[in-house]
């Protein structure tokens, strides 16, 4: 990179110039890396120092997608969600395809309980990419949350038709079956879940409980009991096995 001001060659990346101490006008696409590294560091002051390359970059090119996208995840990450969905909308305007920006969205809004929002900028971020597991999972967390639970299990089960080992997604479609007293369905993808991580206390008090609702009373205690194995603080089993076995 040649200093502007005493025409010496420096080596891409420098800041300032070796000879003369003057700053380097730096490329968009250096400064986003810079700011990256910062972010990624993580050091006491180094996100103040990544949110100032990053708005360097967005000086030159204040449309750049990237700079926009990233400079958002900097927000989302110092808390500043609602700055940060407006990055992300400056990515999209700016590429209208980016699935990864429709999610980063997506997220935004749903930490902020902006349910609806979240859900068309995630059904938004699986128009661009069928696969996008991820956008699947948080669309149909978001029906759950809406009370919606015919289209929260249709999208937990686009994940698991995916990715079978997504226990955290059969976890969620177990509860959403279990709301609508589907209880052969909540065993299975309880069931499901358990061969995954046969060490979670929560899914055995849930397939306990939805055992019991199908009369399966034997399997609900052996249930129970192993949730209590795990977790003997557990009341919500402690409860539920003393009703069983009354």
């Amino acid at each position: 990179m040649i200093c502007k001001k005493c025409g010496t060659e420096n080596p891409e990346g420098n800041k300032y110039c070796g000879e003369c101490g003057s700053r380097l006008k730096l490329s968009v696409d250096s400064l986003i890396a810079s700011a990256l590294l910062y972010r990624r560091r993580g050091q006491p002051g180094d996100m103040g120092r990544a949110v100032i390359e990053m708005g360097e970059a967005l000086k030159i090119d204040p449309e750049d997608p990237e700079a926009n996208y990233y400079m958002g995840k900097i927000m989302y990450d110092g808390g500043f969600v609602e700055d940060a969905i407006e990055y992300y909308k400056n990515a999209i305007k700016s590429a209208p395809e980016w699935c990864d920006a429709y999610f980063a969205l997506g997220v935004a809004y749903y930490r902020l309980c902006r349910i609806d929002e979240a859900i068309d900028a995630f059904k938004e971020a699986i128009k661009h990419n069928r696969e996008y597991i991820s956008a699947y999972y948080f669309a149909g967390i978001s029906y759950y949350h809406k009370g919606n639970l015919d289209e929260a299990i249709r999208y937990f089960r686009e994940v698991v038709r995916r990715d079978p080992k997504y226990a955290i997604a059969n976890y969620h479609l177990g509860r959403a079956y279990t709301k609508k007293n589907m209880m052969e369905e909540a065993i299975r993808a309880f069931e499901e879940v358990i061969k995954i991580n046969p060490n979670d206390a929560d899914t055995y008090f849930h397939l306990g409980f939805s055992y019991a609702k199908a009369g399966m009373t034997e399997k609900a205690i052996e249930a129970l009991e192993k949730a209590l194995k795990l977790d003997p603080h557990d009341e919500n089993s402690r409860r539920l096995l003393k009703e069983l076995m009354w």
